[in-house]
């Protein structure tokens, strides 16, 4: 039934939703529809933006359509206040297989009476079918890294602009160490990531091989890694955490955590290392820059835009063929993605232990470059470049 539904969401529902004629109104409140309440990524990226938005003194509106809303405390945010009435414009934070039920419920009507830009975050260069069936009913398009951009771009005739996640250092819980049963003195390696955007994607598995190497030689190395899923009904979950069963110095957890006991993680951690095969951005390895955490990561895809190729340790992949069983990735041709090594990781690892301090100033230049990155491409900018295309 499951793949039924997404054959009809994604070949009948796209189709029926009717582009709006409403032209962009920078006078009038910008409206962000998303997983307001979620913990979910895409939930973070509708928060992240109404919280822009306020601070650049935009006026704004809420539109919650979260299916499975989370607990309120693992779910902290503050957005300035909010405007009453009809928006000129929205920004959907849901990429395309999520948007129908969204129109949906919020109704057709509704969605024709405003200039409707999708924040769109897709992982390779080669666009599903639901994807490019969406697109003709979005005024525009934005986008977290020029990698997304590329791949979008030439099938919209839409404005297609790059708008990184606005990222800001943000409260960490102290303790961490303390709470996991880490030692203070321990070398902190972790990665943060969802079982639900395709573990093989996120390829933690990659990182436990990297770490297994460099550990063999720093015994006081210690692996954290932390993931959002349920090891009873992922069965990729469940492997992985198996694969990992008896190493004293790996731990693999998937408690419910509170923003700031994640940024925890990565505020203690003496590197933040994500091997990932794709990313549309990038958001924790971007935290971890901000939190001037010493990154390791591939280089390709979204985290490019940010990763400053002098101050961050980078992990030159070969491109290989997309094999996965996720619904998003399953059909795809053609599509490549990385192959990062874990030697390649592992050596780095090994240069930021023997090294700290250098690496401690190494991470404070990321940040400044990603902090400029931030800057250029900022969702106000965005706004006034939609308002100048209009009045050209």
């Amino acid at each position: 039934m499951r793949g039924v539904y997404r054959s009809v969401r994604g070949h009948l529902l796209q189709r029926l939703i009717v582009k709006s004629r409403y032209a962009f109104n920078p006078g009038r409140p910008v409206e962000v529809v998303g997983y307001l309440s979620m913990v979910a990524g895409v939930g973070e990226s509708a928060r992240l933006c109404a919280v822009a938005l306020s601070k650049a003194g935009r006026q704004i509106m809420l539109a919650d359509v979260s299916t499975h809303p989370d607990e309120g405390k693992l779910v902290e945010w503050a957005p300035a206040l909010a405007s009453d009435g009809q928006p000129g414009s929205r920004i959907w934070h849901l990429n395309p297989p999520m948007l129908p039920r969204a129109i949906l419920k919020m109704g057709l009507g509704n969605f024709a009476r405003a200039f409707n830009i999708g924040y769109w975050a897709w992982e390779l260069e080669v666009v599903p079918a639901e994807w490019r069936n969406a697109m003709h009913y979005m005024n525009a398009i934005l986008v977290p890294s020029e990698f997304t951009r590329r791949a979008i771009a030439p099938l919209t005739s839409a404005p297609v602009i790059v708008v990184p996640h606005p990222v800001s250092e943000r409260p960490a819980a102290e303790g961490i160490r303390q709470k996991f049963g880490i030692a203070e003195e321990a070398f902190l390696v972790s990665f943060i990531f969802s079982g639900g955007s395709s573990i093989n994607r996120k390829n933690p598995q990659a990182a436990i091989e990297a770490f297994r190497q460099f550990s063999a030689e720093c015994p006081d190395a210690f692996l954290l890694m932390k993931a959002s899923g349920s090891p009873a009904r992922d069965e990729a979950l469940r492997r992985l955490m198996q694969s990992v069963e008896g190493d004293r110095n790996i731990r693999v957890i998937t408690d419910n955590l509170a923003s700031s006991e994640i940024n925890g993680i990565i505020k203690e951690s003496n590197v933040y290392l994500s091997l990932h095969r794709s990313e549309g951005f990038g958001l924790t390895v971007a935290e971890a820059i901000m939190h001037r955490t010493p990154v390791v990561s591939t280089a390709w895809s979204g985290t490019a835009d940010f990763c400053d190729p002098d101050n961050t340790w980078l992990v030159e992949p070969l491109l290989i063929p997309v094999v996965d069983d996720h619904p998003e990735f399953a059909d795809l041709k053609d599509a490549v993605w990385a192959d990062p090594s874990p030697v390649a990781a592992a050596a780095l690892l090994k240069g930021i232990y023997s090294d700290r301090e250098a690496a401690k100033r190494k991470a404070e230049g990321a940040r400044d470059y990603l902090l400029r990155h931030l800057a250029e491409h900022s969702y106000d900018k965005a706004l006034l470049r939609l308002s100048a295309m209009q009045a050209s």
